[in-house]
């Protein structure tokens, strides 16, 4: 099973950089491999804070899991959503944890917790950054980040998530030891804020893929640091928690669509191709990063 499983994720990794390839062919791109290589490391500390919230919400459990092997079970994860279906990346996380004495439900359920709360912080980061900074499709913008907030924010607070995961578990009865996840508010209240900053650090990634294209100066000229920062963080935001409600292997075609559609306007007279090449060198740089 376990062979099965890895080769349907190099099959799905290598098909997606095998696409981003022949996109990037379409550019004359000549990035600062430093810069690229700052975008990686900022993706994956972002991530980190997701990882961190998972491994708090199994210890609301009672599991006792390891923290390397967390990280390594939620990094090898996400090279599970570039598979059509998405449900191998919680697959390959349980699956990991059950070395470490993580019951199947426990990582199952808390992963799926930690997918929501990621999705929730996401859309509410963006929608605070939008009520305090104007961009072009405010408005529209807006209306799509309130509705993300509202239905990720309903199935992530504490009592529904314990719902869910008793419902979930239910019908394996003894099978899954009967589990359920007992989330707790301060572990939900806590994991949001660290992901909240995650968010941001994943916004400094896409900063660091502009400068690596020599790209950033329109945005800072227009919004300042703060400003610039926080408009990078909203783009990357909406654009992954759009991609994951697409249910398309790795969100692949509206997560791009929907960065160079918020991000073109602000970019000058060249914005969009600016932004397409910008959504592709960053596409590669977190999938190397994931598999890194």
């Amino acid at each position: 099973m376990r062979v099965v499983i890895a080769l349907a994720v190099i099959a799905g990794v290598g098909r997606r950089i095998w696409l981003e390839r022949a996109e990037l062919a379409a550019y004359n791109l000549r990035p600062a491999p430093s810069w690229l290589a700052a975008s990686g490391a900022a993706y994956l500390v972002g991530l980190s804070s997701c990882a961190a919230f998972w491994w708090m919400a199994m210890r609301d459990r009672g599991a006792r899991p390891r923290w390397p092997r967390t990280f390594a079970a939620y990094f090898a994860g996400h090279l599970g959503k570039y598979v059509p279906g998405k449900g191998l990346v919680v697959v390959i996380r349980a699956g990991m944890m059950r070395d470490s004495g993580v019951g199947a439900a426990t990582a199952a359920i808390t992963c799926v917790h930690e997918t929501v709360l990621m999705m929730a912080t996401g859309s509410l980061v963006a929608l605070a950054i939008l009520l305090a900074i104007d961009v072009p499709y405010r408005g529209y913008l807006l209306v799509s980040a309130g509705a993300l907030t509202a239905g990720f924010g309903f199935l992530a607070i504490p009592p529904i998530a314990t719902h869910l995961g008793r419902l979930a578990t239910k019908p394996f009865g003894d099978v899954m030891g009967a589990e359920s996840h007992a989330s707790r508010w301060s572990t939900v209240l806590i994991g949001a804020a660290m992901i909240a900053v995650g968010w941001i650090v994943m916004g400094l990634s896409l900063g660091a893929v502009l400068i690596a294209l020599d790209e950033l100066s329109p945005v800072g000229d227009q919004f300042g640091v703060a400003g610039a920062v926080g408009l990078l963080t909203a783009v990357v935001a909406l654009a992954t928690v759009g991609g994951f409600v697409s249910m398309l292997p790795g969100g692949f075609g509206l997560r791009e669509w929907i960065l160079v559609e918020t991000l073109a306007p602000v970019l000058g007279s060249d914005g969009v191709a600016v932004a397409a090449a910008a959504a592709v060198v960053l596409r590669v740089v977190w999938i190397l990063a994931e598999g890194a």
